[in-house]
């Protein structure tokens, strides 16, 4: 797809941010307004009720094909859905109107891309989106064996939701006019939290606890360390857009900047360090650096180990205790308690070994496994891997293991920045977090935009005698 082609989709696409955001707001307010009636928000109910009409006349266009309505559903699902207005207790699955939003979503969009079968019938072709809607699948018949049948299910439908509509997106509008759309939306949102941290300080940021010396910001993402995945996925989608020509380099510069800034005030070091490595690893392949400083990093690593061995290590305790949030080096030894967590997990593994506890079901089980003494947040394993084999056990977690074995191998045999910067974001951050394999956030969406990017499924008709690529898009639908 040419460069020009992009930028008159995207411009075309331009509507839905404009509409989306104020929908995902009026869509809010509209729960606010059932979950406290007695609240002034109960007086602007009419306009959540606006709200909501038009999330319904998005949804009927996008089900039609329109592209400004798959880029205003694209838009919702990012800035609506990654809002998270209220703070929930570990292990808690009930369904209130903020979940609400998220299963009723969920349960359309699969809706809306069956309308567009036609379009999404070629991905059929591509290995990695079969085996991600296969672990979907497995995920949702998972709810029969699960703790908690409905949350299961719930999740699992988002997991296949965001695949479908990441596959809907890049088919209709192209991966780079989506990549921008996605990047601009994402920029409001995490503009939208900072904003937070001033005008609502009480909500914004997360007090200090027994590992948090220091107040982090969460915005209205809910939590730090969703805010971290949320400004770490700005900052790759960001390089990857400037390094595609489709974003200016002033607002590629300001992106960075906010990017980096959130990172920083969310303390978010699994995220800014996945952002960070995922960069320089692709910009060192594309400039034909990486062999070269691979290989003299294992050589100067081999002549360091007999050194370390004859020697012994200096004592890192003061070292470790100031990289840590608490001041403890026992912090960074353990994680932030995630080693002890893996080992609660590897013991309910090793309990339901084959197909697990049922997707992303584990919430409450985990809580009253790990002890009343565990300082940290025990809701999920915090690592993406020991995750799916928790959840969905070894056979169970086998297509998602393939997807993922398959696109690692592409960084090697068929190189793809764009792709690979993404993988490796979420591989990197899956060591500490859950990433794919809990409830669908943004990572899940931008994994499965870049594998959607793999092949489009709607070829360009052909240009008629007389007919210009301009003509051609201004009468596509």
């Amino acid at each position: 797809m040419t460069a020009p082609a992009d930028s008159s989709v995207a411009r075309r696409a331009g509507p839905g941010l404009a509409l989306a955001i104020p929908l995902a707001i009026g869509l809010a307010w509209l729960g606010l307004c059932f979950a406290m009636p007695q609240s002034p928000a109960a007086a602007m109910l009419p306009f959540g009720i606006i709200g909501a009409a038009g999330f319904a006349l998005v949804i009927v266009a996008a089900a039609l094909g329109r592209r400004w309505a798959v880029a205003a559903l694209l838009v919702f699902v990012i800035f609506g859905l990654n809002l998270s207005l209220r703070q929930r207790a570990s292990g808690e699955t009930g369904l209130d109107w903020q979940n609400g939003l998220k299963l009723v979503t969920w349960m359309l969009i699969p809706l809306v891309c069956l309308a567009n079968f036609q379009r999404l019938f070629a991905y059929i072709r591509e290995p990695t989106i079969v085996l991600g809607a296969l672990y979907g699948l497995l995920a949702i018949a998972s709810g029969v064996w699960s703790l908690t049948p409905a949350y299961t299910v719930a999740n699992a439908l988002g997991f296949v939701a965001y695949l479908m509509l990441a596959c809907l997106s890049v088919s209709v509008l192209g991966l780079a006019a989506t990549l921008r759309l996605a990047t601009l939306t994402l920029l409001a949102f995490v503009v939208l939290g900072l904003a937070a941290a001033i005008v609502l300080p009480g909500a914004a940021w997360l007090p200090p606890s027994a590992f948090e010396a220091s107040f982090r910001l969460r915005g209205l993402s809910g939590h730090p360390n969703v805010l971290g995945e949320q400004a770490a996925v700005l900052v790759t989608f960001a390089i990857i857009c400037h390094r595609r020509g489709i974003l200016s380099r002033w607002v590629f510069i300001a992106m960075l900047i906010t990017g980096f800034g959130t990172l920083i005030a969310a303390d978010s070091r699994t995220s800014a360090a996945a952002a960070i490595a995922a960069g320089i690893i692709i910009e060192l392949r594309e400039r034909h650096y990486l062999r070269p400083m691979a290989a003299i990093a294992l050589v100067a690593g081999a002549i360091a180990l007999p050194f370390i061995a004859i020697a012994g290590l200096p004592s890192m305790a003061s070292f470790l205790g100031s990289l840590s949030r608490s001041g403890s080096a026992t912090e960074i030894m353990t994680l932030t308690g995630r080693t002890e967590l893996w080992a609660v997990a590897s013991d309910l593994i090793a309990r339901k070994p084959l197909l697990g506890w049922g997707f992303n079901g584990t919430e409450a089980l985990m809580v009253g496994s790990v002890g009343r003494n565990f300082a940290g947040d025990p809701v999920n394993a915090h690592n993406m891997y020991v995750q799916t084999l928790l959840c969905m056990g070894f056979l169970g977690s086998l297509p998602a293991f393939a997807f993922l074995g398959i696109a690692l191998k592409r960084m090697v045999t068929r190189p793809d920045a764009i792709r690979d910067q993404v993988v490796l974001l979420v591989l990197i951050i899956g060591i500490a977090e859950v990433g794919l394999f809990a409830t669908p956030g943004l990572l899940t969406l931008a994994f499965f935009m870049v594998l959607a990017g793999e092949i489009r499924a709607s070829p360009k008709p052909a240009i008629l005698p007389g007919h210009t690529a301009a003509s051609r898009e201004a009468a596509s639908p």
